[in-house]
């Protein structure tokens, strides 16, 4: 690792990697609100607040039951104290993304007491993994599933020193939690690392209360019942059914939802682990590594190979479900290049600037790339935004060049800078797909002067917050588009449609396809519909 032997030097590790979060944060400014994770989860908190009940999560007048209500209690909370705004359900993604960051931190001075260093490099490790800097802002549910996995983390630790009774309390408080947050999959997380304790928890001469695990699981499942059984009992039989057989079975070895095969995550690691799999100081320092010896590594790699295998056996496989296991790969990293002996020789270093230069190169070619070169907005890209991710690549190479190595601390920020400017470069040209405001301000309008709108297929509550909307909006599917019509000629019919249409009322695009709005009176029969292909 870096010597961190002057003062100086140890709190440029220690107190840096704050403003370097900060600096993460701003790219917010440069976005808005991305549908459709993001709109419907603040439109699903928009929905409970407008009814005053905090009890039953609703989406577009219908009980939502996909979500525990965790995330969107920590976003009522905030409209508490400050009032219904935007900016406040924007930061708590990442209010938790700096948690992780801390947690990660007072984990790895847990597991290596006598190894300080280890703390101080595991925050820039995270920061710095491509997977886990993407979502570090946004307002999902992954990274406060990530802070309650590190919680329970912390609690196991604990409890393997001796501390039963803390070390119970951290882990019932962080089951409860995670359950609240994103329901069982916090138990996937969990069980591979107590269950193989004994594995990894070393020499320890203390004897802990092995009676108090399960009394744990029992107590964090008792605060997670205690809002679902209420919320059971207030939002029906149906969505009573739902949580707690859909959310525990349906959604985990059931669902044909996000369907992938068991090796797709392996297709990604080269992305999500990015740039540590291309850093020779990494894997040089690995061969010499002496796993037996070393409780803290068994931790995180059953924690991180535990995890992922579970979560490649499952059908249901979304790219951000592993960032909870992000923390484990950090700590892992920071352990194995502080040591002593790691190795020094880093002539190949040079291969994460020649990474970071492709995607300099990709942004300023993005126009003429096959395939993306259809894409409308990369027509009108300016590559000084590719160049700027370029002069951060020949920086590092320079810096490789003059002293050796690439220092962990350069990369980070290069990082986080790269990725901010490629923020900065997508939305501003590409923004106008994702920023639905201009559509819910129009709807609203028009349920102003109640005029009938009904959304055509599945509508995911894309515009109730952005427009704070007070009433459902109605829901039909495409053979139900005449009659409708015909029931309402000076209505609207709303649809997501993948080809530019034509003669139509209201017309923006959403991501890679087109919001329109039709008069349901203009149309002039069931041929004006056949060559849409709507979602």
């Amino acid at each position: 690792m870096d010597k961190l032997s002057d003062t100086a030097r140890q709190r440029l590790y220690g107190w840096g990697i704050w403003p370097l979060w900060l600096l993460l944060t701003t790219s917010l400014v440069f976005r808005s609100i991305i549908p459709i994770d993001e709109t419907r989860y603040l439109s699903v908190a928009w929905e409970m607040w407008l009814r005053n009940d905090f009890l039953v999560p609703y989406l577009n007048g219908q009980p939502y039951s996909h979500k525990p209500p965790l995330l969107f209690w920590l976003i009522q909370g905030g409209w508490v104290v400050f009032g219904l705004n935007e900016w406040w359900p924007r930061l708590v993604g990442p209010g938790c993304a700096l948690i992780n960051l801390w947690l990660s931190r007072k984990l790895a001075y847990r597991l290596w007491p006598d190894a300080p260093e280890v703390g101080l490099l595991t925050p820039w490790i995270l920061i710095a993994t491509l997977l886990w800097t993407l979502f570090a802002t946004a307002a999902m549910f992954d990274m406060l599933l990530a802070d309650c996995v590190l919680l329970a983390m912390l609690g196991l630790l604990v409890f393997n020193q001796g501390q039963s009774g803390k070390g119970s309390l951290y882990l019932a408080v962080a089951i409860g939690l995670g359950l609240l947050a994103k329901g069982p999959v916090v138990l996937l997380h969990i069980l591979p690392v107590a269950l193989w304790l004994n594995f990894w928890r070393g020499d320890s001469k203390m004897a802990p209360n092995w009676l108090a695990l399960p009394c744990a699981l029992l107590a964090g499942i008792g605060l997670a019942l205690a809002w679902a059984v209420p919320a059971a009992t207030f939002g029906g039989a149906d969505y009573g059914q739902a949580i707690f057989w859909h959310q525990t079975v349906d959604r985990t070895i059931g669902t044909e939802i996000h369907a992938r095969p068991f090796y797709w995550y392996v297709l990604f690691l080269p992305l999500i682990l990015f740039p540590w799999l291309v850093w020779s100081r990494l894997w040089q320092s690995s061969l010499t590594v002496p796993w037996r010896a070393d409780p803290g590594l068994r931790f995180c790699l059953v924690w991180l190979l535990g995890g992922f295998s579970v979560f490649s056996i499952l059908p249901s496989k979304q790219i951000h479900y592993l960032i909870p296991l992000l923390p484990a790969f950090a700590l892992w990293v920071a352990r194995i290049i502080s040591r002593p002996h790691a190795h020094a020789d880093t002539g190949v270093d040079k291969i994460i600037p020649l990474a970071v230069a492709g995607i300099g190169l990709v942004l300023i070619l993005l126009p003429y790339l096959p395939g993306l070169s259809k894409l409308h907005w990369t027509q009108t890209i300016q590559p000084g935004w590719g160049l700027a991710v370029f002069s951060i690549a020949v920086l590092q190479f320079l810096i490789v060049r003059l002293s050796g190595k690439l220092s962990l601390l350069y990369l980070a920020v290069s990082i986080v800078v790269a990725i901010v400017i490629s923020f900065r470069c997508f939305f501003q040209y590409n923004g106008a797909a994702y920023d639905l405001r201009p559509a819910a301000e129009h709807l609203k309008r028009l349920n102003e002067q109640h005029i009938p709108c009904v959304f055509i297929g599945n509508y995911q509550g894309q515009l109730h917050f952005l427009g704070r909307l007070s009433q459902p909006l109605a829901t039909i599917n495409a053979s139900e588009i005449i009659e409708w019509a015909r029931r309402h000629p000076e209505g609207y019919l709303i649809s997501l449609e993948k080809n530019q249409p034509t003669a139509v009322d209201y017309l923006q695009p959403h991501r890679e396809s087109w919001l329109v709005f039709r008069m349901a009176g203009r149309l002039t029969g069931p041929q004006l519909w056949a060559n849409q292909k709507l979602w």
